[in-house]
């Protein structure tokens, strides 16, 4: 699953140990253990927290992402044994729908980017082309020759 979202990943991770019939617990685990970066250190934090009795409401509130603060909200719910898979699969709509649109803002950007390439490299070379001969007149008439 390479290329996917890391809170996507872990919500399906749940989501596929909650229809094996297995705790959320598990499906965060091997979320954990097949994912290392900066948000599997944030849940891995986070479950620590929640295993000592701690109060989560700070890390969760750190995170930038309201899909990620819903997501690991909805996932203590779940661990204090609620009922979430409902809940998990309408998030799991809200998250695709949210990669989607920062998909379609990034490929909006992308011509005026690609155009950056355009006018550092081929116009210079354009006018090198264009003014090239005139400059070469230029000098010949000058040299006198």
């Amino acid at each position: 699953m390479e290329g996917v979202a890391p809170p996507l990943e872990l919500l399906m991770c749940v989501k596929r140990s909650l229809e094996k019939g297995q705790p959320a617990k598990i499906g965060i685990l091997a979320y954990l253990k097949r994912h290392d970066g900066e948000f599997s250190a944030v849940v891995s934090r986070w479950l620590a927290l929640l295993q000592q009795g701690k109060d989560t409401n700070g890390l969760i509130k750190e995170l930038s992402s309201q899909h990620r603060q819903v997501l690991l909200q909805l996932l203590e719910r779940g661990l204090r044994g609620e009922a979430v898979y409902s809940m998990l699969l309408n998030l799991e709509e809200e998250i695709i729908e949210a990669c989607q649109e920062e998909i379609s803002n990034k490929l909006v950007r992308l011509p005026f980017l690609l155009l950056i390439p355009l006018l550092l490299f081929q116009f210079p070379a354009f006018l090198m082309l264009l003014f090239g001969p005139l400059l070469q007149n230029f000098f010949h008439s000058l040299g006198g020759g």
